[in-house]
């Protein structure tokens, strides 16, 4: 099991890479995207960033907080492997009766869902920041699936794995969820404080995360069709202030649903 950030995790694999046997499974906790080379985790672990070789990996994702998950309340994941016998054999090593584990061969969903769905949760804690209601709330993670759906199936995921638990379920956690990191940094930088001041603290994956999906929504000829990720990264990378984001949303062209 792999449970680094996503940020530092091509890095170690790179630095050990002499003491992991080419043939040991290895099972990753971490959901985001890579920043240095602006790919999935899975290249960057694999190139010449992290272990530079083929290997066995598998990605585990889904809502599940880990605190919860060492009480035992009822969890259910995913795991995702290009080979089932790797995702089968992650499934049955640790599902219980407590903490349940689907399987899919579908590892680009897998890893795009749980990377994806953070800097879309960073958004939903600016909304609660701003105390705009449930309405507004509703409202945006609804539209924040279908971005979601629209960018990971774009990029080669399949739209049954984003519906899923890897996808709008991990979605739901941390968009709503009081123990979401990236749902906790949107309502911090609302409330005042600096986003370097955050991350020295904290973990975010949804920050560099969102810099990524504006490169890839960029690749796929989606940078118009993704307005939430849009003013989540303006946002986040200045160029954006939280009260424009109000006029850029809900200001655009009308049209159908």
């Amino acid at each position: 099991m792999h449970a680094l950030p996503a940020q530092k995790s091509p890095d170690f694999f790179k630095e050990h890479k002499d003491v992991i046997p080419d043939t040991v499974l290895i099972c990753s906790t971490a959901k985001g995207l890579y920043l240095r080379s602006k790919c999935l985790l899975s290249e960057a672990i694999l190139g010449p960033d992290g272990l530079g070789r083929e290997q066995p990996l598998a990605f585990l994702s889904g809502p599940s907080f880990a605190v919860q998950i060492m009480q035992e309340t009822p969890t259910a994941v995913v795991v995702g492997a290009k080979f089932m016998p790797h995702a089968v054999a992650i499934q049955r090593w640790l599902s219980s009766m407590s903490f349940r584990v689907y399987t899919t061969q579908d590892t680009v969903g897998v890893e795009l869902g749980g990377a994806l769905k953070n800097p879309l949760a960073v958004g939903a804690g600016m909304i609660e920041g701003m105390g705009m209601g449930i309405n507004t709330m509703a409202a945006m993670v609804t539209r924040a699936t279908k971005e979601l759906m629209k960018l990971c199936t774009a990029m080669g995921g399949k739209a049954e794995t984003i519906s899923g638990l890897a996808g709008i379920g991990d979605l739901m956690l941390t968009a709503f969820g009081d123990l979401s990191r990236n749902r906790t940094c949107g309502m911090r930088i609302i409330q005042g404080e600096k986003l370097e001041d955050i991350l020295a603290t904290t973990t975010v994956e949804g920050v560099p995360t969102a810099e990524v999906a504006m490169h890839f929504g960029q690749l796929c000829g989606l940078e118009d069709e993704l307005p939430i990720f849009t003013a989540v990264a303006g946002i986040l990378a200045g160029t954006m202030k939280p009260e424009e984001a109000q006029q850029f949303l809900m200001g655009r062209p009308l049209g159908s649903e």
